[in-house]
């Protein structure tokens, strides 16, 4: 489960850095493309769920050992 858990941060930090720009656009106000750029904000949204999620297992199985 640990290298599932792995996997999941690992892809949770690649949506963060891939939308993490055109995110924070929205947020500053300078996006274009608006419907697209409020999509990479759901998707950082999730994206730091799943990060949480991943580091509380890997946390959890190294404490369980």
């Amino acid at each position: 489960m640990r290298t599932l858990d792995v996997l999941i941060g690992l892809f949770a930090a690649f949506m963060l850095v891939r939308h993490g720009t055109r995110a924070a656009a929205l947020l500053r106000g300078e996006a274009r493309g608006r419907p697209m750029a409020i999509v990479s904000v759901v998707n950082v949204v999730l994206a730091v769920a799943l990060l949480v999620l991943a580091v509380k297992g890997v946390v959890g199985a190294l404490i369980s050992r």
